[in-house]
């Protein structure tokens, strides 16, 4: 079905198309779903976003907002360099830029669009007490994780010979350390990872394979782990520091914090702004074209 919006009409095919150019966004946020359900879920996003580009094109001729022409030719050239030059409008995949003059047309809207959203969103910048208590309401935001510094002494090994073989060599080598030999000598003079001498630096959660990540939180400063096994073979862990979390002070933090409270108040503001136009227009289904 086609979507009719005042007098304008959407055709079955540009919310097709549409639909296709957010399937695979749509398909990450919807794990495990068929893929009929997906393209359904991608159809309404599809429609939601042509209504509102489709009224906000309407309002923008209605307020006859101008497009300076040597802007636009920049924004052309730019667009048809970022992508792929003459052969872009083959490569896209976007309903609406088939040809030079739809590209012209979508750009001229997006200048328009621009100067509606910077009429329609205006609103009073957010005070720093307002800040301030967004930024005591979430500490954790603010808050830096914990940070582990480590070096590792690492034998690989895919097969099941190569790992068990791996195993020894890091038994060996602990039992080495064990009696006092210097952890880089070793690491320089055996280890299959001998860059920046095995030291890591430091990283967070997330940053490490499982396995790893797991053995090194569980260490304290100064410890030697035993072998842990990863995808990549058999490790030694010296843990040389665990860094704190600490937050980060207000004064330090405090413009970014007003700029992004802003920007949200901004995007409620136009939201509301859209959410009128969409009361007042009349939208409706038409048989297909």
């Amino acid at each position: 079905m086609s979507i009719k919006i005042n007098d304008q009409v959407i055709p079955d095919w540009a919310i097709e198309r549409q639909a296709e150019a957010l399937f695979e966004n749509v398909a990450r946020g919807m794990p495990g779903k068929p893929r009929e359900i997906i393209m359904m879920s991608a159809l309404d996003l599809a429609k939601d976003r042509l209504i509102d580009q489709a009224l906000m094109a309407q309002e923008s001729r209605r307020r006859k907002y101008k497009v300076d022409s040597i802007d636009l030719q920049k924004r052309i050239k730019q667009w048809l360099k970022q992508n792929g030059g003459k052969k872009a409008f083959e490569k896209i995949n976007n309903p609406m830029i088939r040809n030079h003059d739809d590209l012209k047309r979508e750009l001229s809207d997006q200048m328009r669009f621009n100067q509606l959203l910077e009429e329609e969103s205006q609103c009073e910048t957010i005070s720093e007490a307002e800040a301030l208590q967004y930024y005591e309401d979430r500490p954790e935001l603010f808050r830096t994780e914990e940070l582990l510094a480590a070096s590792h002494f690492l034998k690989m090994g895919k097969t099941e010979e190569e790992l068990e073989q791996a195993l020894e060599a890091v038994k060996a080598i602990r039992v080495r350390l064990d009696k006092g030999e210097d952890f880089t000598e070793l690491v320089r003079a055996e280890s299959d990872d001998k860059g920046n001498d095995g030291n890591l630096g430091t990283f967070g959660k997330g940053r490490m394979v499982p396995e790893f990540e797991q053995a090194a939180y569980a260490m304290k400063p100064g410890e030697l782990s035993q072998p842990v096994k990863t995808q990549f073979g058999w490790h030694l862990i010296q843990l040389h520091d665990r860094i704190a979390p600490k937050v980060t002070p207000f004064e330090d933090i405090k413009e970014k914090v007003i700029e992004y409270l802003t920007e949200r108040k901004k995007d409620k503001v136009f939201e509301a702004f859209l959410d009128r136009l969409k009361a007042e227009a009349t939208i409706e289904e038409v048989a297909g074209i």
